[in-house]
């Protein structure tokens, strides 16, 4: 971020730069994982009003390959955009 702008707006992008981490980094992620969670649930806890509780039983091997895949393309998308800002990056 310091080489790519000019010196009277650093502190302007790095407060950019930190927003977009918290927003893309910090939010997401916990959700993704969560819903990988839920997705591998085999047996709820059902109360009666019909609505769903804990989880008593999860599918082990469905959630390695949830929570492996969910890392994995992330990783990947990480490696991609590096790849990109390394390709179109022109020095002053």
């Amino acid at each position: 971020v310091y080489r790519c702008v000019p010196d009277k707006q650093r502190s302007f992008a790095l407060g950019v730069q930190s927003v977009f981490l918290r927003l893309l980094g910090t939010i997401p992620g916990p959700i993704l994982f969560g819903v990988a969670i839920d997705n591998s649930c085999t047996l709820w806890d059902i109360n009666e009003c019909k609505t769903k509780g804990a989880c008593w039983v999860y599918d082990n091997e469905r959630m390695a390959y949830l929570l492996m895949g969910i890392s994995a393309a992330c990783k990947i998308i990480t490696i991609v955009f590096v790849l990109m800002a390394v390709c179109f990056y022109k020095p002053p």
